[in-house]
């Protein structure tokens, strides 16, 4: 059960596949969750790649939105990196261009409120381990966290249950599948 928070929400992270591509369903969910949720009033953040980030960027420019976003500079792109997207780049209204990959991340935790993760790959779940364990330690006031589609509706609880979780590790987050879902989870987690 998603807790209620202090935390003002106005920003909101989108993470998931950097491969991800238009048409595929996740893609289409995060742009129309993005959508929604700028036609809601929110600010969309994400890393500047391709993917779901620029999906996300796309569905807040289609939403009316505002985008910014945290990117790694180009002469210090690690290997195996996506980099930013040039369309993500153009259509953001902010972007804060960070030293390395810690930096670009730690911007982009710094600026959100919440946090909606897509499905994703290894960059995904390293961002979900530092931003889960942030609303721990800032439980009461944390930034909750909202797991989208199917994907996680078994490796969540595994996470939460096998690892043996605290029960505020367990009351940051809701999974949802939908961008309604997203919208709801958002607007009814503060005080």
């Amino acid at each position: 059960m998603l807790k209620k928070t202090t935390k003002v929400i106005k920003n909101v992270a989108m993470y998931g596949d950097a491969e991800a591509l238009d048409g595929q369903r996740h893609f289409e969910l995060a742009r129309k969750t993005a959508k929604l949720l700028a036609e809601n009033g929110f600010t969309i953040i994400n890393g500047g790649g391709p993917g779901i980030m620029l999906a996300a960027t796309i569905g807040a420019k289609e939403g009316k939105g505002r985008v910014e976003l945290s990117i790694v500079d180009k002469k210090n792109l690690p290997d195996n990196f996506e980099a930013s997207s040039p369309l993500n780049l153009k259509l953001a209204d902010k972007v804060y261009e960070m030293g390395n990959y810690e930096n670009r991340l730690n911007k982009l935790i710094e600026i959100a409120d919440a946090h909606v993760i897509f499905r994703g790959g290894t960059g995904t779940i390293a961002e979900v381990g530092l931003v889960w364990s942030k609303a721990k330690f800032d439980f009461g006031k944390h930034e909750p966290l909202i797991f989208v589609g199917k994907e996680w509706e078994n490796i969540v609880p595994v996470i939460a249950n096998d690892l043996k979780l605290e029960t505020v590790e367990k009351e940051v987050y809701k999974l949802v599948n939908t961008p309604e879902d997203v919208l709801r989870a958002l607007t009814s987690v503060e005080n």
